[in-house]
């Protein structure tokens, strides 16, 4: 064969392999469904604990009305057994019945004194849309779909064949009323027989503010506290922890990846997990940005376990979702201590990804010992704020009672103090105390 054939039988071959793989990588397509999404992706929780929607929406006070007298309680138990109860009922006819309210009772009047000769009322610290719940009880009707409340009142008197409830708005006074088809459990009875003699006894004031006619009486706790890692948040939070990078700057430790940030700031004892690619300008509707807050922090363990029961708060205007850490379901703060300067944890979204996500570092890990103090009764409540220039009634909008965390000499143990609290108009909140000068206040916001 001559060489000149054998030269053209190679080049053929030559273009026969180039031309196979051309077609190759024209026609390749990768295996789009084993790539991972770039959004989050549990990898590693903090904790086995998730949490049920009802759990984490959860009432804060229930107030009992019989005739001219207002009973109270915070206990945990009790309004865990009447939350259970009220989410297995089926509503039926929802109607608005704001304008009849007013002009039969004025709405004040309304909600503080009993129109029924018994009500029962739960309460909560912040509007609940009904959206929010619509995937765990039967509270579904198209013409209810916008509707939010901050209190669910159901009258006991058997003047009526009919069982109703009322949904209240307070701050927007609005009421919308609803028939109960399921028959009321002999739970409901019973809590109301025992209220006199087991619950606090309460008064009106302005029209606006209950307030326990004598001192409070609460439990001092003292726990062992802990922190988490930044190697566990990185891990939790990354949906590819190998590719991030670690920087040390003074206290904080910060990783980054190419989208997100995570800084441990142990000098404050916080979290703060932001990705600044998100649009945060988008409204999102309160029921789901609730829905899909709970779900953040299930996917990664945020709950923790033990001592560590955190309840949705409140939202502001900026569509942050707060969810305080909650000790026998009395929320707490941080007003006078340094280094605890975060209880709450705090989410802010885009239309449907994460953008800030910001905790405590510390969790309560064991429960040590308690001690009985109380707290000022109603009249001496009064007498601080009326007597304090620098307070304006008409700037509070809550008063309750709180945890103010506190540390020991005892490093890692702190104690837990009762105190009041006021929730003010400008997004703060602020511990009352005698002695006004004394007074911190823990700001609703990136703290």
């Amino acid at each position: 064969m001559k060489l000149e054939s054998i030269k053209s039988i190679i080049l053929t071959i030559l273009v026969a392999i180039s031309i196979f793989f051309t077609w190759n990588i024209w026609t390749y397509q990768p295996p789009f469904s084993e790539i991972q999404n770039s959004t989050y992706v549990e990898s590693n929780p903090l904790s086995n604990t998730t949490k049920k929607i009802y759990d984490v929406i959860f009432p804060q006070q229930l107030l009992v009305y019989e005739d001219d007298n207002i009973y109270g309680t915070y206990d945990e138990e009790i309004l865990s057994n009447l939350w259970k109860e009220m989410r297995k009922w089926e509503l039926t006819d929802f109607r608005n019945v704001t304008n009849r309210i007013e002009e039969d009772y004025g709405f004040y009047h309304w909600v503080f004194n009993s129109h029924d000769s018994e009500s029962m009322t739960l309460t909560f610290n912040d509007t609940i849309p009904i959206t929010a719940l619509e995937t765990v009880t039967d509270w579904t009707e198209k013409e209810s779909m916008t509707m939010k409340f901050d209190r669910i009142m159901v009258p006991l008197s058997t003047r009526s064949n009919q069982q109703l409830v009322y949904f209240i708005d307070f701050d927007s006074q609005y009421v919308i009323q609803a028939d109960v088809e399921t028959v009321l459990s002999e739970t409901w009875s019973l809590v109301l027989e025992s209220a006199p003699s087991k619950f606090d006894s309460y008064m009106v004031w302005e029209d606006r503010f209950l307030l326990p006619k004598q001192s409070l009486e609460m439990v001092r706790e003292h726990y062992l506290t802990k922190t988490l890692s930044g190697e566990q948040f990185k891990n939790a939070l990354f949906s590819n922890p190998s590719f991030v990078k670690k920087d040390v700057n003074g206290s904080e430790y910060v990783y980054t990846d190419s989208f997100r940030q995570l800084v441990i700031d142990q000098e404050k004892s916080k979290v703060v997990y932001v990705n600044p690619a998100i649009d945060q300008s988008i409204t999102t509707e309160k029921g789901k940005l609730l829905l899909q807050s709970i779900d953040f922090i299930n996917g990664h363990g945020g709950w923790i376990s033990g001592y560590n029961d955190y309840k949705f708060f409140t939202t502001d205007s900026e569509q942050k979702v707060y969810f305080r850490l909650m000790v026998n379901n009395i929320p707490l703060f941080s007003f006078t201590d340094s280094y605890y300067t975060i209880t709450s944890i705090i989410q802010s979204w885009g239309s449907s990804d994460i953008s800030l996500y910001q905790r405590p570092l510390f969790y309560l890990d064991e429960f040590i010992r308690e001690e009985t103090v109380k707290l000022p009764s109603a009249n001496e409540v009064i007498s601080i704020i009326e007597s304090d220039p620098n307070l304006d009634i008409e700037q509070i909008t809550k008063i309750f009672p709180a945890y103010d965390i506190q540390v020991t000499s005892k490093q890692g143990i702190v104690y837990l103090q009762p105190v009041w609290a006021l929730s003010l108009t400008n997004g703060k909140y602020q511990m009352l105390e005698p002695n006004q000068s004394k007074v911190r206040g823990e700001v609703n916001g990136l703290e």
